[in-house]
Parts: C-alpha cells; structure tokens; sequence
C-alpha cells in the first residue's frame, strides 16, 4: 500500500514526466514559412532567361498573394528550376537548399491546367526516383490555363500515381499563356 507520500512522489514524477515530454522539440513537425515560390525558365533556343515568382509575404491568410504571369512560346523546350523562399527572414532563408538535401523524401508535382505544356523530370533523388526540382517543359500548340506546383513531402514514389501520396508542404499556381 502506498503511503501519501509515496503517492505524492508517484504524482511528482509523473508531472514531471508530462511536463519534460511536452517541452522536448519535435522537429519531423517544424515547418519553414514558405512565401515565395520561384520558376527559373530557361529556353534551350536562349529566347527566355527568367524568373516568375508567386510571393505571399505574410503566408498563409491575411493579404492575397501576388503570382507573376507566365509566357511561353509554342514548339519551345524550357528548361525549369523551382526555388523556395522565407523571405519573412533577414537575411532571406534559401529553403531549396534543405529540399535538394532530402531528395528522397520530397517529390515536386506540376499540374498543367487547360494549358498545352508537357512538364518532363530532369533530376533524381538519391534512389533513382525522380525528384523535379529540375524539369524540362515542351510548350505544345496556342493555350491559356494555369500551371500548379506542389511539393510533396515522404511521398511513396513507388506507388502508380506518387503525385498524389505523402503530404503537401506547398500548393501554388501559375497563370500561363502559350503563344
């Protein structure tokens, strides 16, 4: 039989115990503040050498974001780089370096949306599987639509569809003209 100072212990530790674990870090939950998402297109024929940028300065409610039309030209092959950004941050946080670090466990989407534009993968993590920080993009015939983006976080690039597993770190879309 416990004494009321046993219990008074038992209660003390077990306090305790919740209280340490409730401080500890969880950093598999830590997520950076994204505010701006940057298309570096390049045209193989050196017609275009630009960046498009979708900005929510203040992320996610309060003030709309700003997204930058895109324009491309039909029968052209781009070459494409997406790059991440928490410019909340002096100096800025260039969150594309931590995403090519775990390549493995992150897989960008591209969505095209009424807009004729084949999006290839160009790179791969370090299990083979594509990756698509770096894409390829073939403008087909005249259209006007948009171009969604999303970052997938432990994605299961295994499976039949890998775009649509594992969590959504971004979603961001871009207006895009073929001419």
């Amino acid at each position: 039989m416990l004494t009321n100072t046993s219990k008074l212990t038992v209660l003390a530790l077990l306090f305790l115990s919740v209280a340490f674990n409730a401080c500890k870090k969880d950093d598999t939950t830590a997520q950076e503040l994204i505010t701006t998402v940057v298309i570096h297109l390049k045209a193989g024929d050196g017609s275009l050498d630009q960046r498009f940028e979708w900005n929510d300065p203040d992320g996610d409610g309060g003030t709309a974001p700003t997204v930058d039309n895109i324009q491309l030209t039909s029968g052209t092959v781009y070459v494409c780089e997406v790059e991440v950004y928490d410019r909340s941050q002096d100096p800025e946080v260039d969150i594309t370096t931590e995403i090519k670090a775990e390549s493995a466990a992150h897989l960008f989407v591209f969505k095209p949306d009424a807009v004729n534009v084949i999006v290839t993968a160009a790179d791969f993590d370090s299990n083979g599987a594509p990756f698509r920080q770096k894409t390829t993009w073939t403008a087909g015939a005249l259209s006007v639509g948009s171009m969604t983006i999303a970052l997938k976080h432990e994605p299961d690039k295994s499976a039949a569809d890998p775009d649509s597993t594992g969590e959504t770190d971004f979603e961001v879309s871009f207006p895009v003209r073929i001419l």
